[in-house]
């Protein structure tokens, strides 16, 4: 008696596989788990102290929907320092992590029977809330050096999303300007939105 929506959600490739080298470890054996994107060290100090002087204030109440007025003030500083992007509050919307954010946006947009152009190799969430849209997944393969083709080969009268993530999981690539230029080009010429989820742009290394 459950709705098409609910059957079509799937055990998380990412847990499963962390939960087997969990098992594994139990045995006794030696692990070395490359699943989940977690720190190996603990919360650092200065944030569990604000986090506790934020509790004993009484912080603890219903926020705005769209994020406390002092993060969000951060949000817009973040992108005009870093980004040089100039974005109004009302374009800011803070959610319960990157993974919400991601579906909420691919919900927004997706509807039964649309397209999304994802590449291939892509991390596995992108699909998976492709799919409970109700949308098809069009795999683009990335060439060599995990760079994105032409998408415009892709691109049907179905499409209504592109989705990339530079610095990339899980290849590590990050896309240069021409190849952001050609896909943004893209889609302002056949009107389609782009997902660009950038939650690893401080994680490069060297003259990247």
């Amino acid at each position: 008696m459950t709705s098409a929506r609910l059957n079509r959600i799937q055990e998380s490739e990412t847990l499963a596989i962390a939960k087997l080298a969990a098992e594994i470890a139990r045995e006794g054996k030696d692990v070395i788990a490359l699943s989940l994107g977690e720190p190996d060290f603990t919360t650092p100090r200065h944030i569990c102290k604000s986090a506790m002087q934020s509790l004993r204030r009484g912080d603890t109440h219903y926020t705005p929907s769209a994020g406390i007025p002092e993060l969000v003030e951060a949000i817009l500083k973040k992108f005009h320092d870093d980004n040089r992007l100039e974005v109004t509050s009302d374009q800011i919307l803070v959610t319960a992590g990157a993974k919400q954010a991601v579906f909420m946006a691919i919900q927004a947009v997706l509807d039964e029977g649309d397209e999304a152009i994802l590449l291939d190799p892509s991390w596995v969430t992108y699909n998976a809330c492709i799919e409970f849209a109700g949308a098809r997944t069009v795999w683009a393969p990335t060439d060599r050096d995990f760079m994105p083709p032409d998408l415009g080969e892709y691109i049907t009268d179905k499409t209504k999303l592109i989705i990339i993530n530079s610095p990339s999981n899980p290849t590590g690539a990050v896309f240069n300007r021409k190849h952001l230029e050609e896909i943004a080009d893209l889609a302002i010429e056949n009107d389609i939105m782009v997902l660009s989820d950038e939650i690893y742009e401080k994680i490069i290394y060297g003259k990247t």
